[in-house]
């Protein structure tokens, strides 16, 4: 961490913007995400209130750019923002939360429709879900600016709070929890093709059917 501090404090005195990405990257023009960022006016400019630093490569600890493993980097984070169109279940949300660090995430994952089976007031706790199912792209996005402004106005007392409410409420995330339901999945699955099955393994108490 010190060594990212170095360097940030080292690219201050230059005169050039700050790159937005810390790669120089092969084919970038037709990047995806450069694109975008280009589009939107994303661009390091000083006076920008937003700031963008795309690393595209796995993070690692013995990198010579961004020197952090993921933990160490999802835990620094304030908030996470996955507002993903689709996604089956969602792992980032779910690291998040077992770090201790709240997150956005839409009504159109398997982990927003889990955690509000499971935890009554979502947001209430820092799980935020924005309805992308429902409301149209415009509704969702001013949901989810509102969600992250109103963020931003928090203290850090408030913020400290937030962030041990979601480390709370991630023990429903314990693979003790969740495993028994990949077995039952599996077991359905071989039912249905072969006709057979496994037995649960004991060490699964099989007496919660509340988000099957």
């Amino acid at each position: 961490v010190r060594e990212v501090k170095r360097r940030a404090l080292s690219i201050q005195a230059h005169h050039q913007l700050p790159p937005v990405v810390t790669h120089n990257m092969i084919d970038g023009d037709n990047d995806e995400v450069l694109r975008h960022l280009k589009a939107a006016g994303l661009l390091n400019q000083r006076e920008s209130r937003v700031k963008v630093i795309y690393h595209p490569e796995f993070l690692s600890a013995t990198s010579a750019v961004f020197p952090l493993d993921y933990q160490e980097f999802v835990r620094g984070c304030h908030l996470g923002v996955f507002p993903s169109y689709y996604e089956p279940w969602g792992y980032t949300p779910a690291e998040c939360a077992i770090m201790g660090v709240p997150s956005i995430t839409s009504n159109l994952t398997g982990f927003a429709n889990f955690v509000s089976r499971r935890i009554p007031d979502p947001d209430s706790v820092g799980l935020y879900i924005v309805d992308r199912r429902f409301k149209g792209f415009e509704e969702g996005k001013r949901q989810m600016s509102n969600i992250m402004f109103n963020y931003c106005k928090l203290n850090r007392r408030d913020r400290i709070d937030l962030r041990n409410k979601v480390e709370r409420v991630s023990a429903v995330l314990d693979w003790n929890q969740l495993g028994k339901h990949y077995v039952k999945a599996r077991n359905l699955a071989l039912q249905k093709v072969f006709n057979t099955s496994e037995d649960m393994p004991e060490f699964y108490e099989d007496d919660d059917e509340s988000f099957l």
